[in-house]
């Protein structure tokens, strides 16, 4: 089990940090040891910024959120609801779990399906009975698998997929090279240069995939993905395969600053 704690005072972080080891891992004492022995693993955070860049490589079963997350360089910081926000809209259905100084953050937190709230300070016994009741709600969902073939190519594992559309189309986003607007369309172009074209909002695509740093806007309902990109000329991406995809002119430069850094980052995390 894969479990995640947001949390930006460290007190708090160590506490809940510490919670959870003793009732995943059985280190509980008296009868309910043996009940919660369970191999976690707990990966703790200090910010959404250092969440979401983690998540964008694993996935969790369970998310320990702090609504009111704050960053002394950043007045409008990234809250917890943003955080669940993100997670919902990329179809990510881990258990989340909002710590809270205020119940007053309660209504906000039916619009991410949160399966509960702890209530600062956090005490064991609340603790304890929000885990069993987590615990109840993930044994009932269904075990994981590779999820049925869509329209679009490859195998998709659950931890990478993207869903556009109604009815919904389901698709690898490490597959994805590139998508174009067209009127109230979007044309899909995948690795293997097949392409699907659905009928969604660019805006909802270009705002879900841009999350993720290898996803870049180039123009006017233009998307792509910098993995696919073999060179640049003209202030145009021409793509593996040849494609070649404009750059708005006066954003040369910044598009191509952010490629150049995407590159270098991707090289220097291989090596």
């Amino acid at each position: 089990m894969r479990i995640a704690i947001v949390e930006d005072h460290p007190a708090e972080r160590e506490l809940i940090a510490t919670m959870c080891a003793e009732y995943f891992n059985g280190r509980n004492v008296g009868a309910t040891a043996g009940r919660n022995a369970m191999q976690t693993v707990c990966d703790v955070f200090p910010d959404a910024k250092s969440f979401i860049e983690s998540w964008k490589n694993s996935r969790y079963d369970l998310l320990l959120l702090d609504c009111y997350l704050s960053d002394e360089n950043l007045p409008h910081a990234t809250t917890g609801l943003d955080i669940a926000r993100l997670l919902r809209n990329q179809n990510d259905d881990c258990a989340i779990v909002f710590i809270t100084s205020s119940t007053d953050f309660a209504v906000l937190g039916y619009e991410v399906q949160a399966s509960g709230y702890l209530l600062k300070p956090v005490n064991r016994k609340t603790f304890e009975a929000t885990m069993e009741r987590v615990e109840e709600q993930l044994k009932a969902k269904p075990p994981v698998t590779h999820l049925a073939k869509a329209q679009s190519p490859g195998t998709v594992d659950s931890s990478w997929h993207v869903a556009f559309g109604n009815p919904a189309v389901t698709m690898d986003r490490r597959l994805i090279a590139y998508a174009l607007s067209n009127a109230h369309y979007v044309e899909f172009t995948f690795a293997d240069g097949t392409q699907t074209k659905i009928r969604t909002n660019f805006s909802d695509v270009d705002q879900r995939l841009t999350v993720f740093d290898n996803f870049y806007r180039t123009a006017r309902g233009v998307l792509v993905n910098f993995d696919y990109v073999s060179g640049i000329t003209n202030a145009q991406f021409v793509m593996k395969g040849g494609k070649r995809i404009p750059i708005t002119k006066t954003a040369v430069t910044t598009t191509c600053r952010a490629y150049a850094e995407y590159t270098f980052t991707r090289m220097r995390t291989e090596d």
